[in-house]
């Protein structure tokens, strides 16, 4: 069992570096497709990104969907994101905490959505 969750969390680590590059290019268009930027505007642009990588996650990883999406988001964004790199570091506070809550709540939506979809096709 450990041996299983290490082999995970190992590759969910990985991909939360990929999912940070990603998702510095949503912010940047996020950002600037707006005249005047919002965080609100900023967040909800970068969501559709996060549906996509949720889509993804639940998609590939199908034991812990929502611990891994928890796991990538953390690692991008707080640990690649804002610790190992100063990639995010420009950025507010408030976006930082946004997008880090962002992946598991998308994971949370496309969830929700496959699930009703297995129930009207049964």
């Amino acid at each position: 069992m450990s041996a299983v969750v290490v082999k995970h969390a190992s590759l969910w680590i990985v991909f939360g570096f990929f999912y940070l590059s990603g998702l510095e290019m949503a912010l940047r268009l996020a950002i600037d497709g707006q005249q005047d930027p919002t965080l609100l505007k900023t967040l909800a642009f970068t969501f559709l990104y996060n549906l996509l990588a949720a889509h993804l996650v639940t998609k590939y990883e199908t034991l812990w969907p929502m611990l891994a999406a928890i796991v990538i988001s953390l690692t991008g964004i707080v640990g690649f994101g804002l610790y190992f790199t100063d990639r995010l570091v420009d950025y507010s506070v408030e976006l930082a905490i946004g997008l880090t809550l962002s992946l598991p709540f998308a994971t949370f939506i496309i969830q929700q959505v496959k699930r009703r979809h297995m129930d009207n096709a049964t």
